[in-house]
């Protein structure tokens, strides 16, 4: 075997599982060989949990710090980076949770932990100029139905039984609080994430209106989108939705 391509494979095993048998190949520069190692995996090891904090903040508010620290140590054992780019480094946390049973009784905890990584993707997505009401004056009304719209790259949706938006919203403003939110009251939602500038804005869905963008998503076109809604709701206002689309820059291209 390739004597480097082996070093490298021992020390990321140490590093990421702490396995132990690389001193005798370590040169020691002031510090033990042991002690050297041992410095870079906790400064990396800090590093990484940094990075889970940064995406993950309200999380964090909800178990606290410490426990944060264990979890991201643990995540990071069982999901170490595959790639030089933090930038995708986490987005396994809500599955780690979902995994990790009902952490410190709060079940809400994946899918609070979705709508911080949908942001943080969405911050992150990249660019395109988006359309508005006055890209469609030239299309016939009458071709209007066989329209297939493309979402915005940053656009993200979400469906979750517990409020994650009003969650996410309060422990953002409130780090130390939690008991003012009644779960069972508030019920769940369906969000659409997107960016609109710099600034990455969350905004409520109903029921229709999440299926309608679905829909859209999966690549429907306008009629066929709007016939899963409208058979059971007669009175889904989808110019309303559309409009409000058109004004967010939802949509990056008709064909």
């Amino acid at each position: 075997m390739n004597g480097l391509h082996e070093l490298q494979r021992d020390f990321s095993a140490f590093v990421w599982a702490g396995k132990t048998g690389l001193g005798e190949r370590i040169v020691p520069n002031g510090f033990e060989p042991e002690q050297r190692l041992a410095i870079y995996r906790n400064n990396t090891l800090i590093g990484l949990t940094q990075a889970l904090r940064d995406v993950y903040p309200v999380i964090e508010k909800l178990v606290g710090e410490r426990f944060f620290h264990r979890l991201g140590r643990d995540y990071i054992r069982r999901y170490p980076p595959n790639t030089g780019c933090l930038q995708t480094f986490g987005d396994r946390f809500a599955d780690f949770l979902a995994a990790s049973g009902d952490v410190c009784g709060q079940p809400y905890l994946p899918d609070t932990a979705r709508l911080e990584w949908l942001r943080h993707e969405a911050y992150f997505e990249s660019d395109r100029a988006g359309i508005d009401a006055a890209s469609l004056a030239d299309v016939p009304p009458e071709r209007y139905g066989g329209l297939r719209f493309e979402l915005h790259p940053s656009v993200r949706l979400l469906a979750s039984r517990y409020p994650v938006r009003r969650i996410w919203e309060f422990h953002r403003e409130n780090p130390a609080e939690d008991g003012r939110l009644d779960l069972d009251a508030e019920g769940g939602c369906r969000l659409v994430i997107f960016r609109l500038g710099w600034e990455v804005e969350t905004a409520p869905l109903d029921s229709d209106g999440y299926r309608f963008l679905t829909g859209l998503q999966a690549g429907l076109t306008l009629s066929e989108a709007a016939s899963g809604v409208l058979p059971n709701n007669p009175d889904f206002d989808l110019a309303a939705l559309l409009r409000f689309c058109l004004s967010r820059s939802l949509f990056s291209e008709y064909f």
